[in-house]
């Protein structure tokens, strides 16, 4: 980098000195290489997000410069800001692959962290089947020991909120992947209140409805949690 943009000054430095030898052919074809180069980043579509704003934006500048001059027959200048052009294009490529293979390191050591992380929300997996799941109990649930009326339902307790956020991590993550709640309770009414009280924070952080499923039973007052279709 150091090497390109010391090459760079030293066009600077010695074009005035060259001034008048630039021949139009010459102007026409580096006008054209940074035409070329330019196009080049444009179609880097996966680079979008990534390519340095400065650079981007100089290679540009310099392009219209150039073409400019050209049609002004002012070839030296053309060819000179030709060549800044394709240079910061070059520079604003690589920067921007640079960027995108840091940026897909990071996602590939997230994903690569699901197991752990779902395992620390209680839900274990199944093989490698992609699916997860855990159970948790009134206490894990609501910090309670008693069944709740059914009119008081509490706030997610500090714990459960952990787990959620964890699960919800995992949910933004990996689009595909849906979540089952299998809700117990002394009656159905209560059962379906366990769930909903999970299912709205879940809706609330924006996780779509079509993606949450619950089913609701009597028994021990609690909740089956499994993720299907979660990559490892």
């Amino acid at each position: 980098m150091k090497k390109l943009l010391t090459a760079i000054i030293a066009v600077a430095a010695i074009t005035p000195a060259f001034s008048g030898v630039i021949k139009e052919s010459q102007a026409r074809r580096e006008v054209d290489d940074a035409i070329q180069a330019l196009a080049g980043m444009d179609a880097r579509a996966d680079l979008a997000t990534f390519l340095p704003q400065k650079e981007a934006y100089s290679a540009r500048t310099y392009c219209n410069k150039a073409r400019n001059f050209l049609g002004d027959s002012e070839y030296d200048k053309a060819s000179f800001y030709a060549v800044l052009s394709t240079n910061y294009s070059k520079i604003s490529t690589h920067k921007g692959l640079l960027a995108k293979a840091e940026h897909d390191k990071l996602a590939m050591a997230a994903q690569g962290a699901v197991v752990p992380r779902l395992k620390s929300a209680g839900l274990k997996p199944k093989g490698g089947s992609g699916i997860f799941s855990g159970a948790v109990d009134l206490k894990i649930l609501y910090a309670v020991r008693r069944a709740p009326k059914l009119e008081e339902i509490p706030a997610l307790s500090p714990d459960m909120t952990e787990r959620v956020t964890t699960i919800l991590g995992v949910l933004q993550q990996q689009k595909d992947v849906k979540i089952s709640l299998a809700a117990r309770g002394r009656n159905e009414e209560l059962a379906e209140k366990y769930a909903k009280s999970v299912m709205d924070v879940l809706i609330e952080k924006g996780i779509d409805v079509s993606r949450i499923e619950y089913t609701t039973k009597k028994g021990r007052d609690g909740m089956e949690i499994t993720l299907t279709g979660v990559k490892q």
